[in-house]
């Protein structure tokens, strides 16, 4: 099973949040939002000292949160304003997002994140979700399949089946919005023979953060395959970061685990 924690590069508390677990070894693969200005080259080179046992991989902004983003290399030393999420949302559902401008979108963020780290992601993933969506998801397949073989991130996909959940008495609903596209990311992974995960948990309503010690036990018992992918968002100014963190600081994972992921 592989543990992934997103937002690197968000705020502080997050990246230290992050780096002690990587350092007591409950995290192997941490999602990195290059683009943002705040992530700062000085705090990248705090994960890479971790990058032997955890893959660093590009968490792509694709919506507006309000958060300056760096100039893309690719444009000039401009950027373009992006939309909320749900605007995308809707035009993504409308087909109104077209494959080559996302595309052009994700490889000046790739390209960001090479010249910050000094080195390729092991893996690509989107904020909020974003990189599954209609439109979208072509965008980052056309982008990813230009890139030499040997050279191409694995692309994370949120798809687990409903009764995975309903078995293990899980919170389901949010789950099975963000996973139905999930679902469609990874049948065309699969169909284009690009690498991705198999099996996915870790979504649930974040005011109900008193519950996640009680989840993640479940959410781990949901993945049996060592490619699924428990997501985590620990951190320390937020509630519902500060709980995650607090449980994942004293779970007891299975013998091998976390593991990273597993090309076959």
């Amino acid at each position: 099973m592989i543990v992934c924690a997103d937002d690197y590069g968000l705020r502080d508390d997050i990246n230290r949040a992050i780096l002690e677990l990587c350092a007591s070894g409950r995290l192997s693969a941490v999602s990195c939002m290059a683009a943002l200005e705040r992530c700062a080259p000085g705090s990248l080179v705090e994960l890479l000292v971790y990058q032997r046992s955890v893959d660093v991989g590009l968490h792509l902004c694709l919506t507006d949160e309000d958060l300056p983003l760096c100039a893309s290399p690719a444009r000039g030393g401009t950027r373009e304003p992006l939309p909320t999420f749900s605007v995308l949302l809707r035009r993504a559902l409308l087909g109104q997002v077209r494959p080559r401008e996302m595309a052009r979108l994700i490889s000046a963020q790739y390209e960001i994140f090479v010249a910050k780290c000094q080195r390729r992601p092991d893996f690509i993933d989107g904020h909020l979700h974003a990189h599954q969506l209609p439109g979208v998801r072509e965008g980052l397949l056309e982008f990813v399949l230009s890139l030499p073989k040997a050279d191409r991130p694995y692309i994370r996909n949120t798809h687990l089946p409903l009764r995975e959940l309903w078995r293990r008495r899980l919170p389901w609903m949010k789950a099975a919005f963000i996973g139905a596209f999930g679902a469609r990311m990874k049948k065309q992974l699969r169909t284009a023979g690009a690498a991705t995960n198999e099996g996915f948990a870790g979504i649930y309503d974040f005011g109900k953060w008193r519950q996640y010690p009680e989840y993640l036990p479940r959410f781990t018992a949901c993945l049996r395959n060592p490619n699924s992918l428990l997501v985590v968002h620990p951190g320390s100014d937020e509630d519902w970061r500060r709980q995650e963190l607090a449980a994942l600081r004293g779970f007891t994972f299975a013998a091998g685990m976390p593991n990273r992921l597993r090309h076959t």
